[in-house]
């Protein structure tokens, strides 16, 4: 059910990949998006044909140039949404940007969409962290979620609510979307008092992952960096967590091979094919029950092998065009432990 207002919510706090999902944010295809400008990562990671799109109608409404795609995306938004429901898990939807907001940095990367909120936020334990994203258009995401972060927050005394630095606003380049700390929530795993977070280049860096550590260390939280080969946006493209000892993951997209806490799991082999399609892009409904997108259907039978229960029976196929599936486009509040 979706709930709004001072409606009682859970407490916030997320401890690991599979607890019990009691509450989570979807992000949202408003109908003002504008295509936007391509920066670094779009070249190295989107695939030909939506690249081509950002290319040529880069700074037009969505809507009109590309209908099938709008729709489409808006479509599977909301099933992901009734998904969720059905689960009996509570949904906040981010919002629309204001135009204020719309205008946020225009100047270095104009229009972009706020879908993907994984990205600008991190709720790890009871702290609320709104991270630095790389790409430039991509910094107005925040503000699509702020209003349920600083209203739960408000709701929650044991919360605490902080922000990492911005990033500064110099003009983007094909390889460079300027100087860190950049940290985003796609490359982050928490794992009890581990924490993975992915490094490819491409997104978060290690000024990023330093910063983590040295806000969580005194909570006796290990932060990982976990290399990734340079055409891999985030970790969560490449690996997903089913249960305690079992996840999927495209091993090739590993520099350096499996972390040292996973070594001992067993471990779905996933292609590049299906990574780039997001099939490793899921997310636990509770512990050995994961949500995923009908149209993986290799991966689902491989789950189902091995006696985990896969929540399916909607698409995000068209959604994912624009770098992005299930774990993206939503960023759980509350798990329990």
């Amino acid at each position: 059910m979706r709930l709004e207002g001072n409606a009682t919510m859970n407490p916030i706090g997320v401890s690991n990949e599979w607890g019990k999902l009691g509450e989570v944010i979807v992000g949202v295809l408003p109908e003002d998006a504008l295509v936007p400008a391509p920066t670094h990562f779009c070249y190295e990671y989107l695939a030909p044909a939506t690249l081509e799109l950002l290319q040529q109608r880069q700074g037009q409404l969505l809507k009109d140039v590309a209908p099938e795609a709008f729709d489409g995306t808006t479509r599977q938004l909301d099933g992901l949404v009734k998904a969720y429901e059905d689960a009996g898990v509570q949904v906040h939807r981010g919002r629309p940007w204001t135009p204020e907001e719309q205008q946020y940095l225009a100047y270095l990367a104009p229009g972009g969409f706020p879908v993907f909120v994984r990205d600008p936020i991190l709720v790890i334990g009871k702290h609320v962290i709104e991270l630095a994203v790389k790409t430039p258009f991509r910094r107005r995401d925040v503000f699509s979620v702020r209003d349920v972060l600083q209203r739960r927050v408000t709701e929650d005394p044991h919360a605490h609510y902080v922000s990492m630095p911005p990033p500064s606003p110099v003009t983007p380049t094909r390889r460079s979307d300027g100087p860190g700390p950049f940290l985003e929530g796609g490359d982050i795993f928490v794992m009890g008092d581990d924490v993975l977070v992915g490094n490819s280049g491409l997104a978060s860096d290690q000024a990023g992952i330093a910063w983590l550590q040295r806000y969580l260390g005194p909570e006796g939280y290990r932060v990982h960096e976990v290399a990734l080969t340079t055409n891999w946006l985030h970790l969560d493209c490449i690996l997903a967590v089913v249960r305690r000892g079992l996840c999927i993951c495209d091993t090739s997209g590993l520099a350096r091979g499996l972390p040292a806490i996973l070594k001992e799991w067993e471990v779905i082999p996933a292609t590049p094919e299906e990574a780039h399609a997001l099939g490793c892009n899921t997310m636990c409904l509770e512990e050995n029950v994961v949500l995923m997108a009908q149209e993986h259907t290799r991966l689902i039978g491989e789950l189902e092998r091995r006696q985990a229960t896969v929540v399916s029976g909607f698409r995000m196929d068209i959604a994912s065009q624009w770098g992005g599936g299930i774990r993206c486009a939503s960023h759980p509040l509350s798990r329990e432990e």
